[in-house]
């Protein structure tokens, strides 16, 4: 999972998770800052049915991230891996997520509110940014994407003055991978509303869907070799 192709795939399904909330429920589903700074807002303004929410979906990404927190810790501790079940359990609810955004009814008052189907993208997207974390032992973000963008243009930089960085490894290379998230993030929400709009209804949620699928499976076949799926323990900034 700390493979720079994994973090571009993982960057995808943020970027389409996103590309059907912002133009259904005017938000987006994992990127939890713009949601936070509405609440304080609308707080402020006494404005409480505008704050809901903002204010829901942030609870729901970190409900989201807790709960994966219980399911790693608890498959940690019997010595089993972690990244397929979490995976699965993502295409899962993405798939059902789909289903029941999925124009399947004539009458549209009959159609569940889509700021409750985003509540529940927010969760899978705190699942996902809890669990992931990590590209090439560097610690990134693939459902938020603010730290990418220093990162990588902090390496670029770095790298005009100096070739090596951490681990030996040029500076530019470490920039290049910050911004594969960013290209991978971009993409994602270009697709999906690609998608949504002339292939799928809904299907930007059917596509991360299906990279999860795909990531969990490929797991699956590692998950016996120690140390070849999960991401390892710790990390670093530079």
């Amino acid at each position: 999972m700390e493979q720079p192709l994994v973090g571009f795939l993982l960057a995808v399904m943020a970027g389409s998770m996103n590309a059907w909330t912002l133009p259904n429920a005017q938000t987006f589903a994992t990127v939890q800052s713009g949601n936070v700074v509405q609440s304080g807002f609308w707080l402020a303004q006494g404005e409480f049915e505008k704050f809901t929410f903002p204010f829901l979906s942030v609870i729901a990404f970190g409900l989201g991230s807790a709960f994966c927190g219980i399911l790693m810790t608890t498959a940690l501790r019997k010595g089993r891996v972690f990244t397929p079940f979490v995976l699965f359990l993502q295409a899962i609810m993405l798939l059902v997520l789909w289903y029941l955004a999925h124009d399947k009814v004539a009458d549209p008052a009959a159609a569940i509110d889509p700021h409750y189907i985003a509540y529940a993208i927010s969760f899978v997207a705190g699942m996902q940014g809890n669990a992931f974390h990590k590209s090439h032992g560097m610690l990134y973000g693939n459902v938020a994407v603010t730290f990418v963008v220093q990162m990588a243009f902090n390496f670029l930089i770095q790298g005009l003055f100096r070739r090596d960085g951490i681990n030996g490894e040029p500076n530019l290379y470490w920039s290049g991978l910050f911004f594969l998230v960013l290209l991978g993030f971009a993409a994602g929400g270009g697709i999906g509303f690609l998608i949504g709009d002339y292939v799928l209804n809904s299907g930007a949620i059917l596509l991360p869907a299906a990279i999860a699928g795909l990531l969990g499976i490929l797991a699956l076949r590692e998950r016996k070799t120690p140390g070849a799926v999960d991401p390892s323990a710790g990390g670093q900034f530079a």
